[in-house]
C-alpha cells in the first residue's frame, strides 16, 4: 500500500514538471513575441489584379510543400497553400484549380516551395536567448518564395521572389506591442509574391 501512494505520487509530482515546464515555455514564447516589432514586404509590392474568366477549358494542378496529400480536406490545408488557390481560381483563366502532390503527365502545374533568406545575426541569436534583455534590430530577406511551372511534366519556367523583414528584438518595445497592428504581416507579403508570380506568369504566356 506505502508503494502504491509513493508511486502515485511521483506520477502526480512528474505530472506537474510537465506540466510547469510547458507553461514555462509558453510564456518564454509569448514574451518573447511580445518583445517584437516586424514588418514584412516583398520586392515588387502589387495590390491588385483583374478578375479573370475562366475560358480555358483546362484543369491548373499545383502543390504547396513537398508531399502535401492529394486527399486532403480542402478546409484544413494550410493558409498559404489555400490563399495559393484562391488566388488562381480568381486571376487566371483556367475552369478550376486542384491540389496534387506532383506535376502530372498533362497540363499545366505550379509547384510552391520556399527557401530560406539571410539567417539571423549572431547578436539577435544572443537576443533570444537572454529573451529580449539585449536589443537586436534586423533588416534583410526573411525567405524565398518560388513558383515553378510545369507544362505536360517538363519544367518551363520558374520564378523566385523574396519577402524582406524589418524588425527589433527587445523587451523595451514591449508598451508598444500594438504598433504591429499596422505593419504588413507576412500574409500580406505573401499574397504579393503570389500577385507578382501570376501577372508575369501570364504575361510569360505559361499560365
Amino acid at each position: 500500500m506505502k508503494t502504491s501512494t509513493i508511486s502515485s505520487r511521483m506520477i502526480c509530482n512528474r505530472g506537474t514538471a510537465i506540466f510547469c515546464s510547458r507553461l514555462l515555455l509558453g510564456t518564454v514564447l509569448l514574451l518573447n513575441a511580445a518583445c517584437t516589432i516586424l514588418n514584412y514586404h516583398p520586392t515588387t509590392p502589387i495590390t491588385k489584379l483583374p478578375v479573370e474568366n475562366h475560358d480555358r477549358r483546362e484543369f491548373l494542378s499545383y502543390s504547396y510543400i513537398s508531399g502535401f496529400p492529394i486527399d486532403s480536406n480542402e478546409q484544413k490545408i494550410p493558409w498559404p497553400s489555400q490563399l495559393l488557390k484562391e488566388s488562381l481560381e480568381k486571376h487566371t483563366r483556367f475552369i478550376k484549380v486542384i491540389i496534387t502532390p506532383s506535376p502530372p503527365a498533362s497540363g499545366v502545374h505550379v509547384n510552391v516551395y520556399q527557401t530560406d533568406g539571410s539567417p539571423p545575426s549572431t547578436w539577435c541569436r544572443v537576443s533570444n536567448w537572454t529573451l529580449t534583455i539585449i536589443p537586436c534590430y534586423t533588416e534583410g530577406i526573411a525567405l524565398y518564395n518560388h513558383f515553378d511551372v510545369y507544362v505536360d511534366n517538363t519544367l518551363k519556367q520558374d520564378y523566385r521572389y523574396s519577402i524582406s523583414r524589418t524588425g527589433i528584438w527587445w523587451i523595451g518595445v514591449l508598451p508598444f506591442f500594438w504598433i504591429n497592428l499596422f505593419t504588413a504581416d507576412y500574409k500580406e507579403a505573401f499574397l504579393n509574391n503570389i500577385y507578382q508570380f501570376i501577372t508575369e506568369a501570364t504575361r510569360d504566356g505559361v499560365l
